[in-house]
């Protein structure tokens, strides 16, 4: 589902929100562990992860680079360093993520319209919120709802569990 994540060995459980996933680089794109040298100082890691909790209360306003750096007093440069290096992922990405597991916790539990969840979630754009939502999970947000509904009501058997585990594959009986 994200696959940033998946290649860096922190993939979320089933059901678990990506915002309870502890976001910090363990590995570098080379395969090396990170010295506790090359990890930003305890003093930025507050910040950055106080970053993160103004971005989880603010995912629906339009928030840039220069007003998170703002928020941990540091230029956007630096700051952009320091948060790609403690996090794995630069703040856009970790932003993003953050709106798409948002949106997805609202069509699974609320009856809001598509459209009303856009734009609660920090997507100006219906466009740009639906093919984000398809790149992240694979699917529309229209039909992500529909699957968990179905998913919620429906009673498998034997038969039917194949077909919601694996929806494209023919079914041989």
């Amino acid at each position: 589902m994200f696959p940033d994540l998946q290649r860096s060995g922190r993939i979320p459980e089933a059901g678990q929100p990506i915002r309870d996933v502890p976001f910090h680089r363990s590995t570098r794109g080379s395969g090396l562990t990170l010295s506790e040298t090359d990890l930003p100082s305890p003093h930025l890691q507050r910040r950055i992860r106080e970053v993160q909790a103004f971005l989880l209360e603010n995912l629906d306003r339009d928030v840039d680079l220069r007003t998170i750096a703002r928020e941990a007093s540091l230029s956007p440069y630096y700051f952009t360093r320091q948060f790609t290096a403690y996090v794995g992922v630069p703040p856009y990405r970790y932003l993003i993520y953050l709106r798409i597991d948002r949106a997805m916790e609202l069509l699974r539990e609320t009856e809001l319209s598509i459209t009303q969840i856009c734009h609660r979630v920090g997507f100006n754009s219906l466009s740009h919120f639906t093919t984000t939502f398809r790149q992240h999970t694979g699917m529309s947000p229209s039909a992500y709802r529909r699957r968990r509904d179905w998913e919620q009501d429906a009673r498998f058997g034997a038969l039917t569990r194949p077909l919601v585990e694996q929806p494209y594959k023919r079914l041989s009986v």
